[in-house]
């Protein structure tokens, strides 16, 4: 029979607990044994020795990281997770960015998954890094239409080809364009047999491993034409994820190229559990931002400086 009712609590009681906890390795059934109360009240004793200062935890190297950062982006902008490269120059952002993503996604990978992937440097940055794994029953496939006139490592199709290869999983590629001359080609296309099998593949992503891109770059989209970039600019988009374009508060802007562009439904990205955001840059921090108040990205891999302008925004 235990003692609840009448054991005081000193703050000896309370040293005595973490003691036996801490120092002597005694589970909390042996205290409570020992001390003749519940491993309920241990327990919450336990969690009491850290508010009143008589416990301490340091974790060894926690200051050399940037552990405390990550977490608090987690915590302000709802993610599931934050991983930040060191302060990086400019020059080789997209390389160390890819980096860290890739030895991310490498731990989370499991049997099963469907991976989607948009294109850009830090993607393909992320395929050169990622580690050779093998996991059994995993897809890659692309979110959106690839074009010709990329440098080949940074188009999607190759992105998802190679990133294949490192993991030894299946792929499913569109074998279509992102941008189409006219509505009437675009409708050709997606009502293909070939590409209602992929797009399904799509519909089923567990993981989207995105780049966000920089809306005022008049190169964010091949064959864009004049009054497309200029519509863009005019609403106010500052980013864009898989050719779906937004504002800096995250909302989105319906642009007439939504017409004429093959990617994956907006709808049906969402509802993709693991959305993972992999850029940085000053130039990207308002896409960036907008992605995060949008929610079109609830994981995210970025640069020191970046995190640290993330964190302070209001």
């Amino acid at each position: 029979m235990t003692n609840d009712n009448v054991f005081g609590n000193s703050r000896l009681d309370y040293i005595r607990v973490a003691n036996y906890y801490y120092k002597s390795g005694l589970t909390q059934e042996e205290i409570a044994q020992n001390m003749n109360i519940s491993r309920q009240r241990v327990n919450r004793m336990l969690s009491k020795c850290i508010k009143m200062g008589i416990v301490r935890i340091t974790i060894e190297g926690v200051d050399e990281t940037n552990l405390g950062l990550e977490t608090q982006l987690e915590q302000k902008y709802g993610l599931k997770a934050v991983r930040i490269s060191g302060n990086i120059s400019e020059e080789n952002v997209y390389e160390e960015i890819g980096k860290t993503a890739a030895n991310y996604l490498a731990g989370i990978i499991s049997k099963g998954d469907i991976i989607g992937f948009s294109r850009g440097r830090s993607m393909s940055a992320l395929v050169d890094y990622m580690p050779v794994v093998k996991v059994n029953n995993v897809v890659v496939t692309q979110l959106m239409g690839g074009w010709n006139n990329q440098q080949t490592k940074i188009k999607v199709d190759d992105i998802v080809h190679r990133f294949s290869e490192k993991i030894h999983a299946a792929s499913t590629l569109l074998y279509a364009p992102v941008l189409v001359n006219n509505p009437k080609l675009r409708e050709a296309i997606i009502n293909e047999p070939f590409f209602y099998e992929a797009y399904n593949v799509i519909k089923s992503c567990s993981i989207a491993v995105v780049g966000i891109g920089d809306a005022t770059s008049k190169t964010i989209l091949p064959n864009m034409e004049k009054e497309d970039y200029e519509y863009c600019i005019r609403n106010n988009a500052v980013g864009e994820i898989c050719a779906h374009f937004f504002d800096k508060d995250g909302k989105a802007i319906k642009t007439p190229l939504d017409e004429r562009v093959i990617n994956v439904d907006l709808d049906d990205f969402f509802n993709i559990p693991l959305r993972l955001g992999v850029a940085g840059s000053k130039s990207k921090i308002p896409a960036i931002l907008g992605a995060l108040r949008g929610g079109y990205i609830n994981s995210l891999v970025t640069d020191l400086d970046t995190a640290q302008f993330l964190n302070d925004v209001e």
